[in-house]
């Protein structure tokens, strides 16, 4: 298993100089790829033109395996052009020559040694210095890049982490429905279902969609490249930045805390509502059609499912619709204005996510519960409300109105966090 970790450099100076030789690099590849394309009509070989490079470059401060990354950074921008023959129309090959490039360290470049990497830059180059003292064995790829909104420069390493092998009952089940208020309502085996609020997320999505409509009305009326309109793209790109680093944060919070309740409960499989093409010929109106958009599902599977594969969990995708209207104990189907379900023909009640969930527990294990003392008709325990914490590392206690009115429960998250 790898885990990545992002180290700020203080160097800063000499990280300049070294992306600004790596920029020198890259770009001499793409002129010489595109200078033969034109003369000779082919596509120079990689194997040929790290040949090239090492001539080329012999007398430029970096380490030998840091200039073969550069090449290799644009054969693989080549190969996805490649992919893109077949399937888009009239794609265009990596063209773009750039002054600073991301600085590429292999395995032979690094040392690790009281905690501080090393990383050579060749023979008579100052070496680049990085205080590690959470890390016991060197990395095995490092990837030197600046940040053009804090104006510094991070270096991103790749260490080998043991992965502990862990037993788990595949048919012990956690099933996922995804929602727009709720970004995740999960129930499991055992009848517990819990809510993750999605207040804080959506207020984020939200404040991010309406200071970029600013920027960009603003933008809208400048000459393009104008001082002014640099000053806003600059404000703009600096907006989604942080607007992207606290959306990740919930997502992050939230998924983690999901992935270590599977751990400690010992749940093999993960069932998640399958929601593809949702988007797709919406038609509803403008608020609406908005927040669909803006709903950020695809990066939360997707980072349910790479922290699930990273400890052995099992990922399941099944049908969802239908799953929040269908009555879990008689199956008919009532479509609640709120967000709690209370069925017409037989008067379950429920939260409306915990019956989606609920349902496509249903579905997957065809209405099963391996705790047999436990219905889904009835004896099922109140949801229990997750809410995010900016200032904490763990979930914190939900205690809304709506809950406390319904008879819902809230619980403190923090043993169980991930």
């Amino acid at each position: 298993m790898n885990k990545t970790y992002r180290l700020p450099v203080q160097q800063y100076d000499l990280a300049r100089r070294l992306s600004r030789q790596s920029g020198r690099i890259y770009s001499k590849v793409v002129s010489t790829i595109f200078d033969i394309k034109s003369r000779k009509d082919f596509w120079l070989k990689e194997g040929d033109m790290k040949k090239y490079i090492k001539l080329y470059a012999e007398d430029i401060g970096l380490h030998s395996q840091s200039k073969q990354g550069a090449v290799e950074q644009y054969y693989t921008a080549l190969d996805s052009y490649f992919k893109a023959l077949n399937n888009h129309n009239n794609p265009k090959p990596p063209y773009k020559t750039y002054k600073f490039q991301k600085v590429v360290y292999k395995k032979s470049a690094i040392k690790l040694k009281n905690g501080y990497l090393r990383l050579s830059n060749g023979r008579g180059t100052e070496p680049l210095i990085v205080d590690v003292p959470d890390i016991n064995q060197s990395p095995k790829y490092a990837e030197l890049i600046y940040d053009n909104v804090q104006d510094k420069y991070f270096l991103y390493i790749v260490v080998d982490v043991e992965n502990k092998e862990i037993e788990y009952n595949n048919d012990d089940v956690l099933a996922v429905d995804l929602g727009q208020i709720h970004p995740t309502t999960t129930f499991d085996s055992k009848g517990n279902c819990k809510i993750y609020n999605g207040g804080k997320l959506n207020s984020f999505i939200r404040f991010r969609n309406k200071e970029l409509g600013k920027l960009q009305n603003k933008m809208s009326r400048c000459k393009k490249y104008s001082k002014r309109w640099k000053k806003l793209n600059s404000a703009k790109r600096k907006l989604l930045s942080k607007s992207s680093n606290k959306i990740n944060d919930v997502l992050q919070k939230y998924t983690s805390f999901l992935i270590g309740y599977c751990i400690k409960r010992q749940l093999g499989t993960i069932v998640i509502g399958d929601i593809k093409g949702i988007r797709d010929n919406i038609n509803f109106d403008k608020k609406s059609n908005q927040n669909l958009h803006s709903w950020v599902f695809k990066k939360l599977i997707s980072m349910i499912r790479y922290k699930a594969n990273s400890v052995g969990i099992k990922v399941e995708y099944i049908d969802e619709s239908y799953t929040s209207q269908t009555c879990p104990k008689c199956s008919s189907k009532y479509k609640p204005s709120n967000r709690n379900y209370k069925c017409s023909n037989c008067d379950f009640k429920y939260h409306r996510d915990g019956v989606g969930a609920m349902n496509i527990f249903k579905k997957y294990t065809n209405g099963s519960l391996k705790d047999k003392s436990i219905r889904l008709e009835g004896d099922l325990t109140p949801p229990i409300g997750l809410r995010y914490d900016s200032n904490s590392c763990y979930l914190a206690d939900w205690n809304t109105s709506i809950f406390n009115d319904a008879g819902y429960s809230s619980d403190t998250l923090s043993e169980e966090a991930a």
